[in-house]
């Protein structure tokens, strides 16, 4: 019975051995183990050489415990220096907009991954999910415009501006329901995004219109959904950003309005202050609006025609759509105007 009583007592000593164990008790419980197992194991075998093997096979074990504990403490130092790069990458939420380009060309051309400065596009196709991503902190910069960006402000989240974008829209009804005028849209649904601004310029376009009957503000947020309702005969109107714009009119859909008229700039870029609070964060940024600033240089001395490669791959674009794209023109990084701040703060 007493050895039968060792043997057990040896092998339960070696499974406790080798469970893991927690701190701070893993050292302390791993002799005691050790020291179980050997006791048992010579009360048992008794034998001189068996001994010397046995010896021979305690120093292997606490040798392998020893490499464990270095790989453990090796995992965890990777792990840290993991976390620490990837609060050195800054987080940008894109649309499939032009006014995006510049961001889309500095990817390409290897821009973003230099050793002073390491950039992740986040890619969205709604406005509210690229403000929500900001909003809960999954990103540290976004492209919307200044009326989302205010009201994002007013619900208590930090953001501060870094630039105005080229960011406008047209106003296209569909081809099938007749719509030559602003005046022919009361009773019409037109698709907007909701609290942003092309719902600030129906508001204010009905309003200076004075239609008798109400115009519809229908939420459609996924900018692909938009387009692919009025391409298919959905919805009576929508406001459409570029390339969207150049696909509705391709489609023979009618525009009746281009924001650019109205001396209207609504297009921002955005980052959440308390995101980028670190000094590393803020060099980071600085580097990023430099190389913003290049490649809207780029895009201005060449044009968008000779970047078909980029906008086939971010945009889905043909041949023939690129072809008919307007030639646009991008600012260099400055403050959006104070009135259309105000426009959008009185909304």
């Amino acid at each position: 019975m007493t050895q039968k009583y060792a043997l057990f007592f040896a092998v339960q000593n070696l499974l406790l051995l080798l469970q893991p164990l927690s701190a701070p008790h893993k050292t302390c419980l791993n002799r005691c183990s050790l020291d179980g197992l050997y006791n048992a194991i010579l009360f048992f075998f008794g034998n001189k050489i068996i001994m010397k093997v046995l010896h021979l096979y305690l120093i292997f074990l606490i040798a392998l415990f020893s490499v464990s504990c270095n790989n453990s403490r090796g995992k965890k130092a990777s792990q840290g220096k993991l976390s620490q790069s990837k609060s050195d990458v800054l987080k940008v939420a894109v649309m499939p907009t032009l006014d995006c380009l510049p961001l889309y060309l500095a990817q390409e051309r290897g821009l973003f991954h230099t050793d002073s400065l390491d950039v992740k596009l986040l890619f969205y196709t709604a406005q509210m999910d690229c403000d929500t991503a900001v909003l809960r902190g999954h990103v540290d910069v976004v492209v919307t415009d200044l009326v989302r960006a205010e009201r994002m402000k007013s619900q208590g989240l930090n953001l501060q501006y870094l630039t105005s974008t080229n960011l406008f829209w047209q106003l296209f009804s569909n081809r099938s329901a007749r719509i030559k005028t602003i005046k022919q849209l009361g009773d019409k649904m037109v698709a907007v995004t909701r609290f942003s601004g092309t719902d600030y310029l129906l508001t204010t376009l009905v309003d200076s219109s004075k239609l008798k009957n109400e115009v519809f503000h229908i939420q459609i947020n996924d900018i692909n959904v938009r387009l692919k309702m009025l391409l298919n005969n959905e919805i009576d109107a929508a406001f459409l950003p570029e390339p969207q714009a150049t696909m509705a009119r391709k489609n023979n859909h009618y525009m009746l309005l281009d924001t650019r008229d109205k001396q209207v700039e609504l297009g921002v870029m955005a980052f959440n202050s308390k995101k980028v609070g670190s000094k590393r964060k803020r060099m980071l940024l600085n580097t990023f609006v430099k190389v913003y600033s290049q490649a809207c240089d780029s895009l201005n001395a060449n044009g968008i025609q000779p970047y078909r490669d980029i906008l086939k791959k971010y945009y889905q674009l043909d041949d023939k759509v690129i072809q008919m794209l307007p030639n646009l023109k991008y600012k260099k990084v400055a403050m959006p105007r104070e009135n259309d701040i105000q426009r959008a703060k009185q909304f």
